[in-house]
């Protein structure tokens, strides 16, 4: 259905129906407009099991899209956190010889 052209509908609701739909829209944080579309569009194909199913499969290939993206993500975070880690332990060593720390710490040992 994406990309197809939508029309405006309205539908009246009892009060409790539009309190649970604002409900589930602050869960996901999103739009209560856009829960009851879902639910719509839902309801509408739950008889058509192939249309179902690729929907299914259309979101199962965009969470592994967002699953490999964020592993990629979460594997340079890791390199930037031993790349930082190297980088302070170089700078700590850089900053004791600077200070004379370094030699004061071994002078005992010469």
């Amino acid at each position: 259905m994406t990309g197809a052209k939508t029309r405006p509908l309205t539908i009246r609701l009892p009060a409790r129906a539009v309190e649970r739909l604002h409900e589930r829209a602050n869960i996901v944080k999103g739009r209560p407009t856009a829960i009851a579309r879902e639910l719509i569009l839902a309801g509408l194909i739950n008889g058509h099991s192939l249309e179902q199913a690729e929907r299914m499969l259309t979101i199962e290939r965009r969470l592994a899209a967002i699953d490999q993206q964020v592993q990629a993500v979460s594997q340079k975070s890791d390199a930037h956190a031993a790349s930082t880690g190297r980088l302070l332990a170089m700078f700590e060593a850089l900053l004791q010889v600077l200070t004379g720390e370094h030699s004061k710490d071994h002078s005992h040992l010469e």
